[in-house]
């Protein structure tokens, strides 16, 4: 199997969901790593997993048709409660206000950096210079129980953890009027790894902070393959 540096118009799969971990480089040759024979696993970068079509020149793409966020087959990996008294027997959870708090997050954040700070338009319909971003949430692994009566005693004392917990969202990235998939990327994070209060106000906000990162480093793989100066952060 043999590898070729990614060229600058495709650098943004690899960086957009997660940043480039040293120079991205594409499998190619009979052993590579494929989806379909057309999107090619990308090594040496900081997601899990990003594959990408090498022969799409991403820079065409002007604008951004964005879908919600897919909450609808979310894995909840439970929280070890055996250590935790004041923690009840039920199991986390995502109800319909939780959905669509996440939703509304991570599209405002997704708003403010691609669009406040990048300068892209968002688009409201397919167009052939508008490219489709839609990400899934695909896991989510909490540190301690939910933040409601039904699964913290009342009346009970602070739940410190080290952090939230961690998300793992998939992202594909396609020509919103073909619906061509250009490039997909897998990629799991931890909140912070700092020990402080868990409740659903500090969980939220762990949760945007991870969304802006995700954000930023889509505005960065943008501001890249259209040439800009990606803002220093």
């Amino acid at each position: 199997m043999s590898r070729f540096a990614l060229p600058l118009t495709a650098c943004l799969a690899a960086i957009a969901v997660a940043g480039c971990s040293g120079t991205p480089t594409v499998q190619t040759g009979p052993d590579a790593e494929t989806i379909d024979g057309k999107l090619y696993r990308v090594d040496n970068t900081a997601a899990q997993l990003v594959y990408v079509d090498p022969t799409v020149d991403f820079s065409r793409y002007n604008r951004i048709l964005l879908a919600p966020l897919g909450v609808d087959s979310v894995e909840i990996i439970q929280p070890d409660n055996s250590s935790m008294p004041y923690a009840r027997r039920r199991d986390w959870e995502l109800t319909d206000e939780d959905r669509a708090a996440l939703q509304a997050g991570y599209r405002e954040v997704m708003l403010q950096e691609l669009v406040d700070k990048g300068g892209y338009a968002l688009a409201e319909a397919p167009g052939d210079d508008v490219l489709l971003i839609t990400a899934m949430l695909t896991q989510l692994a909490p540190n301690a129980p939910k933040d409601d009566n039904q699964s913290r005693y009342a009346g009970r004392s602070q739940v410190y953890t080290e952090g939230a917990g961690s998300i793992a969202v998939a992202v594909a990235f396609a020509d919103s009027e073909t619906g061509e998939v250009l490039a997909l990327s897998k990629d799991r994070r931890r909140s912070t790894q700092q020990w402080g209060v868990n409740n659903r106000v500090t969980n939220r906000a762990e949760v945007r902070r991870v969304f802006s990162a995700w954000a930023r480093q889509i505005r960065q793989g943008l501001d890249q393959v259209h040439g800009r100066d990606a803002e220093a952060e």
